[in-house]
């Protein structure tokens, strides 16, 4: 049977989703206790009646009088109560005062979620939908704060433990809160406590190396020392790290022996920075381990590669080092590797260590979380950091740790714990700024593509084509189109020869280092080249000869071998003939030019081919460097705001009508928000080698070069150790 509601019970409804349970059911009580009276005012007038009045009939009904008909009485209903009142049992008296619960009147209820996080290293918010009560006890917080723009409440941390305990006391029924790990919660509470003066902190350390600092390397002394010497120096290239370094070693010396653990190609330039800054040690205080079959003996210093610490690791856990310091720390970004592992296994006995890199990150926050395990014995487990910090995923393989989340409590975590970074626009106004030109060749010049080019592009158009196999075919892709370039490359080269002036210039591949070094030949010109097969001794000889004289105009160096420490500021201009699709590896590069010691402003030339891999690198490079930028990692990486040039046919020049559209890269800049060895290499002369091979390890010409299998890379290990993650969204429809 059908039976319509009353309208003053459908309006009651809709008032009940005004208020909150806990007011619902006080009500409703209210309402029940009324009724109860009621109930019992009747009894007592029942009682009050004579039997006569109780038995005076009901008038008849009028037949004006409309009937009013409530409901109706099913059969079955009615003979089931005939049959109980005949016989007589009567029904029992139901008790009208139970209490019924909430949750049960009005069903389950799915609570609501508030999520802590920290905005600055004294505040914090609190994410929740709005609740009419909690905000009011918001309110009663001291320190609160409201953002109109995000519409989030925020306050002191001195107030945390009042706002987690006044919503899981008050509103534990309806909300779920999830506070800051307490790691995090700590290490910003220990930052508020009051630090020692500069002064008593630096009056330990050689006289020599303070007198030499900046404001913002003493800045960078101190930090470490209140840290303990358990910190990361995370400053941009250039900025002194390893003098700071060595301040904050010399400051805990009697903990030593002390390790210095660096790549192999800049291990000479730590003895040479200690002879200088730190004359007071000895020299024969300082040994350099360089083969299996030296041992560690008595000596105050040790400095190793990454790879002899990996393979001969008993041999340093033998030796108990009381501070350790990492260069270029960030290659230690993955946990699973044999060079991390030995690394920690160092560290954990050590009890100061001491990280340096300028690019901390290199592309994703999962990249931090093996560096900052080095300095921290107590840390959390990875899927804890993961959950917090890389939006953990769960695949079909595991969990995916390659995301971001959190980044801006991340970033004030790591400075109020463990790290400081300062930027050169930030510390040295008084360096020149960096100007970044794009140089497009002549599309005239760059060959066309080989049929197997053009089966390569076509099977890296394959939606099929993924993980391991995808990142192989654009590594050959990558080589195979540097040969497209050699020609305009070449002749760029010879425009800036025809200047007499000093310019750096980086590649990546044999080839077209080979191409430059030939045409630097070919007109005369005395020149330096490192690469991966340039030996760390002769490295310091090269770059002082670079800097020091006159007739030494061009520096060719690899990209990934000799992007970081050299200094180079004898040369303003910097010009990359190839791209690489990691921007911390280009700034890395650049600093070489643009560091201290740099009277004049810096410019940086990036030479850019239509048809080759750079359809590719390019945007890339544009959403790496919007990422770091993101999460606080800033690489100072940006290219939508360089100039753009043309190379002509005779010279470059500036083209005020042509843009970045006209070649084809306008998605790119649209969409982008601001990213051992064998004989060495001498010094190239034109007066030895007119008419010489262009490499003389080799002794083949440079058409031999070019016509050689040069695989991938020299550096084909390095590329298979950038994560796949890197190519997945990469667009490779614009492949011809």
């Amino acid at each position: 049977m059908c039976f319509d509601i009353p309208r003053h019970r459908i309006c009651a409804l809709k008032t009940l989703k005004m208020y909150s349970p806990a007011e619902i059911e006080r009500k409703r009580m209210l309402a029940l206790q009324k009724k109860a009276q009621l109930n019992q005012n009747r009894v007592d007038n029942d009682q009050s009646m004579s039997p006569a009045a109780k038995r005076k009939p009901v008038p008849a009904e009028s037949g004006n009088q409309p009937k009013l008909v409530l409901c109706s009485t099913p059969p079955n209903v009615k003979r089931k109560w005939e049959s109980n009142h005949s016989s007589g049992n009567h029904p029992k008296q139901v008790k009208t005062t139970t209490t019924i619960q909430p949750a049960k009147f009005f069903g389950k209820t799915e609570k609501i979620k508030a999520a802590c996080r920290m905005i600055s290293s004294t505040r914090f918010e609190v994410e929740v939908i709005y609740h009419t009560q909690l905000i009011e006890f918001f309110k009663t917080i001291p320190t609160r704060v409201y953002d109109q723009k995000m519409k989030i409440w925020n306050f002191h941390i001195d107030d945390y433990a009042s706002v987690i305990n006044g919503i899981k006391s008050q509103f534990a029924e309806y909300v779920t809160v999830s506070g800051i790990p307490q790691f995090v919660l700590q290490a910003f509470k220990n930052a508020l406590k009051k630090k020692a003066t500069t002064e008593a902190i630096l009056s330990k350390v050689d006289e020599t190396l303070i007198s030499k600092l900046m404001p913002f390397q003493r800045d960078g002394i101190v930090f470490g020392i209140q840290k303990n010497g358990r910190c990361m120096i995370a400053d941009e290239m250039g900025l002194g790290k390893t003098i700071q370094a060595l301040g904050i070693a010399h400051y805990f010396k009697e903990s030593w022996p002390l390790l210095i653990v660096t790549p192999s190609s800049i291990r000479y330039q730590w003895s040479e920075a200690i002879h200088d800054f730190l004359p007071s040690v000895p020299h024969h205080h300082i040994f350099h381990y360089t083969s299996c079959k030296d041992c560690l003996e008595k000596e105050k210093i040790t400095i190793v590669s990454y790879d002899l610490l990996s393979r001969n690791i008993n041999v340093f856990l033998k030796k108990a080092f009381g501070f350790v310091i990492f260069d270029e720390s960030h290659s230690l970004k993955s946990y699973k590797t044999e060079r991390t592992k030995s690394a920690q296994a160092v560290a954990s006995a050590a009890r100061h260590v001491l990280l340096l890199t300028g690019t901390p990150a290199l592309s994703r926050p999962i990249e931090l979380f093996s560096q900052i395990c080095l300095l921290n014995r107590n840390w959390i487990k990875i899927h804890d950091y993961g959950m917090r910090y890389c939006e953990g995923k769960k695949g079909p393989f595991g969990w995916d740790y390659q995301g971001a989340c959190n980044t801006t409590e991340l970033q004030l975590f790591l400075k109020a714990s463990i790290l400081i970074r300062r930027l050169k626009s930030e510390v040295l106004t008084q360096l020149p700024e960096k100007v970044r030109q794009i140089v497009m060749l002549d599309p005239e010049l760059i060959k066309e593509g080989t049929k197997e080019m053009k089966k390569m592009a076509e099977k890296l158009q394959q939606s099929t084509l993924k993980g391991f196999e995808k990142h192989t075919e654009l590594l050959r892709y990558y080589a195979e189109s540097s040969k497209l370039r050699l020609t305009a490359v070449g002749n760029y080269v010879k425009d800036l020869i025809d200047k007499n002036q000093k310019f750096i210039i980086f590649a990546h591949h044999q080839c077209v280092l080979d191409k430059i070094s030939e045409v630097l030949i070919k007109n005369g010109v005395t020149f330096i080249r490192i690469d991966g097969k340039t030996t760390a001794e002769l490295r310091k000889a090269y770059v002082d000869q670079f800097q020091e004289s006159d007739d030494c105009l061009v520096a060719v160096l690899s990209i990934t071998a000799a992007n970081s420490g050299l200094t180079l500021t004898a040369a303003s201009l910097v010009v990359f003939a190839e791209l690489y699709w990691n921007p911390a590896e280009l700034t890395q590069a650049e600093a070489r030019a643009h560091r201290i010691g740099q009277r004049n402003y810096v410019i940086i030339q990036y030479l850019i081919a239509k048809g080759t891999v750079d359809d590719i690198l390019w945007p890339l490079l544009q959403t790496k460097a919007h990422f770091l930028k993101n999460a606080g990692l800033d690489q100072n990486f940006s290219l939508s705001q360089a100039e753009l040039k043309i190379q002509a046919s005779e010279e470059p020049t500036n083209d005020k009508t042509a843009t970045l559209e006209t070649f084809g890269f306008s998605q790119a800049i649209s969409s982008s928000q601001e990213e051992e060895f064998s004989t060495p290499m001498e010094t190239f002369s034109p007066k030895s080698q007119k008419n010489g091979p262009c490499n003389p390890r080799t002794a083949e010409t440079p058409q031999e070069a070019v016509k050689r299998d040069v695989s991938v890379s020299e550096d084909f290990a390095k590329l298979l150790e950038e994560d796949d993650e890197d190519f997945e969204n990469i667009d490779l429809d614009g492949i011809s």
